[in-house]
């Protein structure tokens, strides 16, 4: 299955409740950066390692919408079904 459309719908989830997402490599020696949900400058932001998966990325962007109210807008079926709060793949 081509993940691409899935992780295009997800992000379009995320626009319509004004989350950012942010796409970078996250690999710095340095010091550890994890893809996940926080608050840049007041905006809410999804940060996503591109070196992950489509699959990885959809799952990170799952989790971090999970947070939020959804019923106000449009999710397709399996968004919804992988939104339900006993799904935890």
């Amino acid at each position: 299955m081509d993940l691409k459309s899935p992780l295009e719908d997800l992000k379009k989830v995320a626009s319509k409740l004004s989350i950012d997402i942010i796409t970078a490599n996250l690999f710095y020696p340095e010091f550890m950066i994890k893809s996940g949900f926080c608050r840049v400058k007041g905006k809410n932001t999804i940060i996503v390692d591109d070196s992950l998966s489509s699959q990885e990325q959809c799952e990170i962007i799952i989790q971090a919408l999970k947070r939020f109210d959804l019923e106000s807008i449009y999710l397709s079926p399996w968004i919804r079904e992988r939104l339900k709060p006993d799904n935890s793949t």
